[in-house]
Order: C-alpha cells, then structure tokens, then sequence
C-alpha cells in the first residue's frame, strides 16, 4: 500500500532519528524567509549537518537554527533530496551536534506489527517539547504512517508538522503532511537507508567510528560534551572552562585506564571560586555522575592529582535541558506519563488542570539502571506546596492526591542523590462526580463501594426512619486504606463518625433520631483504595 507519492509537502519536518532517549523531540528549530520548521543534527567527519524539510527553505538557500540552549547558528543548503527533505551543512560545533544512534529497522516492524498507539513530540520556541497521544491508521511497509490524534477535539496543527513519531518509547518516524484528518509520517527505516545511502554510511558502528569523540586541547575548545584527557601527578592541577546553563545538567563519565593508578580529584567551582562539587576516583575504575548548573554561567572543572601519577579520561555530555525540564509544553492529560531525566538539585516541572475532589494517582514505576533519590512536589497555583515526598528510582509506588477547588497545578520533580530517567504515570483515581453525583441514592440492602484517596470525600444521600437502625458491614479490601464515616441528619448536624482501614471486615449499626434524608459521608484519611460496605434494616 502507498499511501503518498514524491511530492511537495505542505508542513515542516523534524526527526531526531538518533534520538537515545524517549524523552527528546528535534535537535533544532529552522527559520528561513517566513518558514518555520524543524530538524535534526547529523555529524560527519566532525561537520554538523541539519537535515530539515525542503519546502521550510522555499526558495532560501540558508537558514537561522536554534539549539534546545537556545543558541542560534546559521547553516546553508547542501543537498535536497527526492522526498521533501534537504541537508544544510551548519556552524554547529562538533561538541554540541549530537551524536545518537538509528532506530534499527527490525525494531520499527515489530513495533508497528504490535502497537496501533504512539506519541508524537513537538519542540516549541522555548526549547520544550509538546506530546500529543495518536493513533496509527495506516502501515505502509516501504515508507509511510498514516497517523490521527487519539482525541477529536486535540487537532494536528500546522505548527506540529514535523514531530517526531515515537511507538513504545522508540522513534519510528517523522510527521510529514498535516491536514484536518490527521497526518502523513515518513517512516525511521526508509530515512535511515535514504541517509545511509547519502552519506555512504555501511552501518550505525560505522558510523561512530567515523565520528570520534575529541578532546578538549584547550580552555577554547572546552564545552558541555567535550571529552577531556592528557595525564595527571601528584599535586598537579588542570583547569577547564566551560560554559553551562541553568538548570540543565552536564553529564561525567569517567573511563577507566589501563595505566598507571591514579587517584584525583574533579572539583566544579563557579567564578568566585565557590566549590559547588568535589570528589575523588582511581583512573582505573568507571565512575559517572551529573552536576547541575545553579545559573547560566562559565564554571571551571578542575582536575587536581592526588596521589600517584596517569592517564584520565573524562566525557562530558549534555544530559538535559532546563527548557526540557520546565517549558511550557511540559503539560498533562490524563492519563500521562512523565520520563524526564532527573540529576541531583535539576528541577523539572509539569502543569495539569485539577478539579476539586477529583483525586489523581501517579503510579512511580521502577527503572531499571542506575538507582537515583528524587522529591515529588505537587504546588497549587499560588506556590503552595501541597504535597512532599521522596522516593528512590528502583521501587514501584503509587500516591494519590485530592484538589481541593478547581485550578492549575504543578508536578515539580527535584533531583537529591545520583541521576537517571523517570517514569511516572499519571491518571485521574476518580471524579468529583463519581463521589458526590446526584446518582449516589443508596437503601436498604444495597452495596456502597468506590475509589477513595486522601482528602477526596464521598457522599451517598439515605432515606432513613426514625427509630429504624441500619446495619452496616465492611468488607475487607485491598489495598488497605483509612477512611472516616459519618452519618449526617437533614440539619447538618454529625449524629456518628468514626474511622476504618479497609483491610478489617467491621461492623456498626445507627439508629436514626428522626425520619428525613440523611447523608452518608465517607472522607479518605490515608492511603488511597476502595471502600466497600452493605447496608440492611437491622430489624
């Protein structure tokens, strides 16, 4: 099946195809005339390409692009192919084009023979990235998606053009073509052969051997992914500048030596010569870790011998962007996912409109690697936290948290020990309308039962005679979950209040004062779960 032809497409293009993580959308933004799109970076023999749709270059023969740092560099027409997509060869250094690996193509069919679903990721002007939920409708084998938005009223808009396609957490393609019905995706395996072909690359491994790290000779050429090596004695001291940026933090891996041990030092200190980081390795063993800019400014790494003398061998990479952790796409709907990497004092932030007494649950999920400690905070619009708590990477765990009144409310995720990526998922527990709806009318005889959290409060209205008690029965439910039940008269007054944990089968029966609709309130105290109970006449 063909489900378009070579052909000029009216939108913009973007793949990050190398992308490593699921959590990055195009490597830049392109402007040219009154064009707006997007690209990805390509780097060959130490040249930093930009691959980007022809028809954002119209009859431009260069182009402005932006970093995710949102740097800008120009970058000139070097190649257009058949399919809407030209090669501009930019003044990206070689340190800051990324250099990520391709989907594998037997991955891409598996996947599109499993998943129907996916999620397409759009970089906005400030460097974040917008996700929106879709469906795939269409499989062409050789080239081409045809994709829809799982929601009716969350259309494709012209400036998602370009997004990149991810299918279980992996890019499979490139949005080409927008239009009401939905979009055209150019699939991951015919770009990469196309660029393969291009840039008469045999294969990924190739490729990096085509391309390798460079170390930083010198305090000029040192950045944000430079690779630093050279050789260490004892109370010898190596200083490098590097420019870095807030909230975005930088990646060290060290690599091991098979030389002579060495012990030093890494130490991380901003104008003043503040000492904002300080430990120290044996060259011969592997070691990581992630430091997070305070503000955007130059900061000197500085190696210093310990005891002993040898070779080191420090990369540093790019780990994530502040724009990336905070923009203004972060924003949820339920249900969600957040996958955003964390490293030690890195804030990250996502937005979602809550309703009063509609709880949400986040279900932490384990991740599998590197074990990181971080804080979730849930804020309310004026600031005000409202929820605290921390947690360690390797253990699952689920919350769930009640608002009070209508409003925005923000997800803020802070890095405390070590670093990695999260994965949360985030769902509505229940709605305000399920707990307190005009359909809560419960008798005699029948079963109460429902989803409560923390703070959320149910409520089931009762006819009840005077002098008549009603017999009430928990039943044990899982998980264990404390709740409080009172029974309110016509005049609002509490005529029975007490608490219980779902786990324990309970008992307790009320005898009404007077003849009227009474109210059955039923307010979560801690923990989240169902509460389930029968009611009989006791007589």
């Amino acid at each position: 099946m063909k489900l378009f032809t070579n052909r000029t497409v009216a939108s913009f293009f973007v793949f990050s195809c190398c992308l490593t993580t699921p959590a990055l959308a195009s490597d830049v933004l392109v402007s040219a005339d009154f064009n707006v799109g997007q690209g990805f970076n390509y780097l060959v023999d130490d040249q930093c390409y930009v691959l980007t749709p022809n028809h954002v270059m119209g009859t431009a023969t260069s182009a402005n692009v932006m970093l995710p740092t949102r740097q800008y560099h120009t970058a000139d027409v070097a190649h257009v192919f058949d399919v809407d997509m030209a090669i501009l060869k930019a003044d990206i250094p070689a340190a800051q084009c990324n250099r990520n690996t391709f989907l594998q193509v037997s991955d891409l069919n598996k996947l599109l023979g499993v998943y129907q679903n996916g999620v397409l990721k759009t970089r906005l002007a400030d460097g974040s990235v917008l996700q929106t939920k879709i469906v795939i409708s269409a499989v062409d084998d050789s080239e081409f998606l045809a994709i829809k938005p799982e929601r009716a009223d969350e259309p494709f808009k012209q400036g998602y053009s370009g997004s990149i396609l991810f299918v279980a957490g992996q890019a499979a393609g490139v949005l080409l073509e927008v239009d009401d019905a939905g979009g055209i995706v150019y699939r991951a395996d015919a770009l990469t052969a196309m660029l393969n072909e291009h840039f008469d690359i045999s294969s990924n491994e190739e490729a990096s051997e085509n391309t390798p790290d460079k170390a930083a000779e010198d305090d000029a050429e040192t950045t944000t992914n430079s690779h630093l090596t050279g050789r260490l004695a004892t109370n010898q001291i190596k200083d490098y500048s590097v420019k870095m940026l807030e909230n975005s933090p930088v990646e060290f891996v060290l690599t091991g030596v098979d030389a002579d041990e060495m012990k030093f030092a890494i130490q991380i200190l901003d104008k003043r010569e503040n000492e904002l980081f300080d430990d120290d390795f044996w060259s011969n063993n592997n070691y990581s870790f992630a430091f997070t800019p305070p503000r955007t400014d130059e900061f000197t790494v500085r190696l210093v011998g310990l005891q002993r003398f040898g070779e080191f061998d420090v990369k540093m990479n790019d780990f994530s962007f502040d724009a990336e952790l905070r923009g203004v796409g972060n924003k949820l709907e339920m249900p969600d996912n957040i996958s955003v990497k964390i490293a030690p004092d890195a804030i990250s932030e996502y937005q979602f409109h809550g309703e009063a007494n509609s709880p949400i649950e986040l279900s932490l999920n384990e991740v599998k690697g590197n074990e990181f400690k971080y804080a979730i905070h849930i804020i309310d619009s004026e600031g005000n936290a409202l929820y605290k708590d921390d947690f360690w990477s390797n253990n699952n765990y689920t919350f769930a948290f009640t608002p009070q009144q209508n409003g925005e409310y923000t997800i803020r995720l802070i890095g405390i020990q070590r670093y990695g990526q999260t994965d949360i998922n985030v769902s509505q527990w229940n709605t305000d309308a399920a707990l307190t709806g005009a359909q809560n009318v419960v008798a005699a005889g029948d079963i109460v039962t429902n989803k409560i959290a923390d703070n959320a409060v149910a409520e089931y209205r009762m006819m009840m005679t005077a002098n008549a008690p009603i017999d009430f029965k928990l039943e044990s439910q899982s998980p264990n979950t404390k709740f409080l039940i009172e029974l309110v008269d016509e005049t609002g007054e509490v005529r029975y209040s007490n608490d219980f944990w779902s786990r324990n089968n309970s008992r307790f029966v009320f005898t009404p004062l007077s003849s009227d609709v009474h109210i059955i309130r039923i307010t979560g105290l801690q923990r989240h779960g169902t509460f389930y109970f029968k009611l009989f006449d006791y007589d």
